[in-house]
């Protein structure tokens, strides 16, 4: 049987009320190649399970289902992430999460043929919608700061310094991959971490259009709501474990790693975590007003923040 050429990886998570629209919207896409639909559920308990069976048997030549039990120990979805994309078998993937959607139906299509006849680069992406819970729509619109002189690509090193690229919107080749690294396991966003390790091969490609939609809601994972103390020490620990495999990685990280523990410590006061927390906030903020790569105007600007947002703002709430 002839192989897709793309594989579309799809992660749920008790999301039974976007599952469909994701479905759909990939099921719409108009292509003249096969893509296989890989869909790893991580033991959804709202129904979630059932709505990803019934479309197995309406499509049961391109889609493939991977539903996971919850009984294993590490970061929550990471079984779900690398199971899927081990079981992708295209020469190209996609990512998608089971909450969001695509909203082009020429999505693969433009992206595939322009890695075709690209071989230089290693992944494309491009503008997506964020959607909020009130129904408020807006368009992503951080990496315009990184665009200079109508340039349309970017190398690791961008990537590096700052994240902007929205996991749903992305298309990459996928032997560039290859066995994940033990750190993988670890960090918080695996999404951040395969494109830090597709970019070591190759250019990236920002496509100026809107193919994808991210929804934002209180159950999310992503949202403040959701954010444990716990899940927040693993967000800042994971820039410590990236910088195993990217020597310059942390170095632009420093204030941030800095200002997330001191908000660790603030939270977890009268604890005996709150003296290793603010050690380490204490560490990492002195390192950044140390570093080079921070210019002393933004030096002053990170003071500022450090005083009217850590202090000031937290004893008005």
């Amino acid at each position: 049987m002839e192989l897709p050429l793309v594989s579309v990886s799809i992660i749920t998570y008790n999301h039974n009320k976007f599952i469909r629209q994701a479905l759909d919207s990939v099921l719409a896409q108009a292509v003249d190649f096969r893509y296989e639909i890989i869909v790893g559920d991580d033991f959804s308990k709202d129904g979630t399970q059932d709505i990803l069976r019934e479309y197995q048997e309406k499509h049961p030549d391109k889609i493939q289902l991977i539903l996971h039990p919850r009984d294993y120990d590490c970061v929550p979805g990471r079984v779900n992430n690398i199971t899927n994309l081990y079981a992708c078998r295209g020469k190209y993937v996609a990512m998608l999460d089971g909450d969001d959607s695509w909203i082009s139906t020429d999505k693969l299509q433009k992206q595939v043929d322009f890695l075709e006849k690209n071989k230089e680069y290693a992944l494309v992406f491009s503008d997506t919608i964020f959607k909020y819970q009130d129904g408020k729509e807006v368009k992503f619109s951080e990496t315009q700061t990184h665009l200079s002189n109508g340039n349309l690509d970017f190398t690791q090193k961008d990537i590096i310094q700052k994240g902007f690229i929205q996991t749903s919107s992305i298309l990459f080749r996928n032997h560039l991959i290859g066995e994940f690294p033990d750190w993988f396991w670890k960090v918080y966003h695996a999404d951040y971490a395969i494109q830090l390790l597709a970019s070591r091969y190759g250019r990236i490609r920002y496509f100026p259009e809107i193919f994808s939609l991210r929804n934002f809601y209180q159950e999310s994972f992503s949202a403040p709501q959701t954010q444990t103390l716990e899940k927040r020490k693993l967000f800042y620990d994971q820039y410590k474990l990236f910088e195993m495999e990217f020597p310059d990685y942390l170095k632009y990280r420093y204030f941030t790693v800095g200002k997330g523990y001191f908000n660790l410590a603030f939270d977890s006061f009268g604890t005996m975590k709150f003296f290793t927390y603010i050690s380490t906030s204490v560490k990492y903020t002195l390192m950044y007003f140390l570093t080079p790569y921070a210019s002393g105007k933004a030096k002053i600007g990170a003071l500022k923040h450090i005083i009217f947002s850590s202090f000031v703002d937290r004893s008005s709430s």
